[in-house]
């Protein structure tokens, strides 16, 4: 009889040991998408203030000079990556939206 509730009970634990596993890949998986997202955001963030710092320094000199192309260079570059940022967060945003973390 021993034996049979022995065995009973870790049937029980190995249920709930999967269970609780289920459970935390599904945790790991938002948390993981979480972070994406923050990073995607901080990312933007930098674009934005690169940007803004270009447009800084390129009106602060003030002369339409090899200086000023380079800013505005820099600009573009950094305009075209936070548009690609903007894409890849639409397309995290409406996932975690979905998804109803």
């Amino acid at each position: 009889m021993s034996a049979e509730i022995i065995s009973i009970i870790a049937v029980l634990v190995a249920g709930l040991s999967a269970l609780y596993a289920r459970w935390a890949v599904r945790e790991a998986k938002k948390a993981n998408e979480l972070n994406r997202f923050k990073a995607l955001l901080d990312l933007k963030s930098g674009y934005i203030a690169e940007m803004n710092n270009q447009m800084k320094a390129a009106k602060d000199w003030g002369k339409d000079d090899s200086f000023a192309q380079a800013c505005r260079d820099k600009f573009a570059e950094a305009e075209i990556k936070y548009r690609e940022v903007c894409k890849e967060l639409d397309i995290y945003h409406s996932r975690l939206v979905k998804n109803e973390i």
